[in-house]
């Protein structure tokens, strides 16, 4: 019985209290007229700012794009730069006896293929 009585004694004093701490007025607002002024300013110069920066940033992508594909071209150039400098040391008499040893080697592997 007494597990009753306690919810209906305790809901007066609830709704009591409710009502004083519900009715307050509202805390004063510190923000006057010209600080939303500064801040609308502000937001503005961040959005050109953030538009400038968004048009380098598509620029430099861009850039990017194209470095990546001289870069992939290059790579395909020191097969072609090798057998340049190959030449020129064979035409200037520097060309080394290694060089020289393994291309007769495969020169002679070659001629025994052909033979059979």
């Amino acid at each position: 019985m007494r597990c009753k009585k306690i919810p209906w004694t305790m809901s007066p004093m609830i709704i009591f209290f409710s009502a004083f701490l519900g009715c307050s007025s509202a805390p004063p607002c510190p923000v006057t007229p010209v600080h939303i002024e500064e801040t609308r300013e502000d937001v503005k110069m961040m959005e050109r700012d953030l538009a400038a920066a968004r048009d380098r940033a598509d620029k430099l992508k861009a850039e990017l794009d194209e470095k990546k594909s001289e870069l992939d071209s290059k790579k395909d150039k020191p097969g072609e730069l090798r057998k340049k400098l190959e030449e020129l040391k064979k035409g200037s008499g520097r060309g080394s006896t290694k060089d020289e040893k393994k291309d007769k080697d495969e020169d002679k592997e070659e001629g025994e293929g052909e033979g059979k």
